[in-house]
């Protein structure tokens, strides 16, 4: 049994739970004092304030939030895209492969500010961890790169790519550290304002605890001939407004990439 998904389902439906609690009390109150219509009465308003104001003061507390275990077929129902997103029962989680497009979660596509946690394995080159999605043409993308031991962010506007290399970023991993083949991987991405703070680790080590400033305004996209599959020399230069300031998240690997990833966790940290 996933008790982390239990956890976090129990936590989602707490409003159902305490209204059965509630239920269960006041049926309880009113069989105790069956022969005191009066203390019952009472007993029934004082606990009943109790329960609302618990409610209430829950209800403030409560942000956002969404897990999705991704250990079985029914956890795809939520997303959208192009290629291979499916599980993988050997390691009991999801692979993504041949997805140019990327595949995004489709409840979270207004959210602006959130926190993203998740675990994931490097089959193949690297994984890509896309943030602040409006649609599949439009995102912002940090490739974890297994090979080069560095995060390169990738910007994506009306279908185009700029990409961000370690020389401007400064994200490169920690003292040489890299990840380990076969080896478990957690990361957390938290997006705030124009801000991403990255952070990559396992219970032995962190790999990169840094932060990069989202690229936003005019973006200057390299355009090239179709069959340039290595890029080597543009055609023309597209400038395109593009703006960062809400999406949801997801995940791309093409080209031979591919990675193995579980236990997603994205909180709301809007005011």
């Amino acid at each position: 049994m996933n008790y982390r998904k239990l956890g976090y389902t129990l936590r989602k439906h707490w409003r159902e739970l305490l209204s059965l609690l509630s239920a269960i009390v006041s049926s309880s109150v009113a069989f105790i004092f069956s022969n005191q219509p009066g203390y019952a009465f009472w007993a029934s308003i004082i606990l009943t304030i109790i329960l609302s104001v618990t409610t209430l003061y829950l209800f403030l507390q409560e942000k956002d939030f969404h897990f999705i275990a991704l250990d079985n077929y029914t956890d795809k129902e939520n997303w959208f895209g192009a290629g291979k997103f499916e599980l993988d029962k050997t390691n009991n989680a999801y692979l993504i492969a041949e997805s140019d497009a990327g595949f995004i979660y489709s409840k979270c596509l207004l959210w602006g500010d959130y926190i993203l946690n998740g675990e994931f394995k490097i089959l193949n080159k690297c994984l890509g961890v896309i943030l602040r999605a409006t649609n599949l043409s439009n995102y912002i993308m940090l490739q974890i790169n297994k090979d080069i031991k560095v995060i390169r962010p990738h910007i994506r506007a009306n279908g185009g790519w700029i990409i961000h290399e370690v020389e401007s970023t400064g994200l490169a991993f920690e003292n040489e550290k890299d990840i380990k083949d076969g080896k478990w991987y957690k990361f957390e991405f938290k997006v705030k304002g124009e801000l991403v703070e990255i952070l990559i680790f396992n219970e032995k080590e962190t790999l990169i605890n840094k932060s990069w400033k989202i690229t936003s305004g005019r973006v200057s996209i390299p355009v090239y001939e179709k069959m340039d599959d290595e890029r080597k020399s543009s055609t023309h230069i597209l400038d395109i407004i593009a703006s960062y300031d809400y999406g949801t998240f997801g995940f791309r690997n093409g080209h031979g990439e591919r990675a193995l990833i579980r236990n997603l966790l994205i909180k709301s940290i809007n005011n």
